[in-house]
């Protein structure tokens, strides 16, 4: 769970390397899940120097971060080749989130023999 103030997009995309030579651009970008705005209280210092809590708008996030390459003539349509990634693979992460998210107990007994 990645937390943040300012609210993330679906993608974004983290590096860009060219390799002019091979014809190749690697693509490192990251995914961003199920993002739920909540507020939280804050401590913050105010011009007296007395510590208030203030209500700030967070943003909390599943992210998963890959990396791809893709020959260079292909680097205009990136974009959207990540938008249908995203929304291909969305299904999938949700359903995962939610088996991953499934407690299993510390001790388990079977009973009496």
């Amino acid at each position: 769970m990645v937390r943040s103030s300012e609210k993330p997009s679906e993608i974004q995309i983290i590096n860009v390397t060219d390799d002019v030579r091979k014809g190749r651009t690697k693509v490192k970008y990251a995914f961003n899940y199920n993002i739920q705005e909540i507020q939280e209280e804050v401590p913050i210092i105010d011009e007296q120097g007395n510590e208030v809590m203030q209500t700030q708008t967070m943003y909390e996030y599943e992210q998963f971060v890959f990396e791809s390459e893709f020959d260079l003539f292909m680097k205009n349509v990136i974009p959207e080749v990540l938008k249908t990634m995203y929304a291909a693979k969305k299904d999938e992460i949700m359903q995962n989130l939610a088996l991953a998210n499934t407690k299993i107990p510390k001790e388990i007994n079977i009973g009496e023999w």
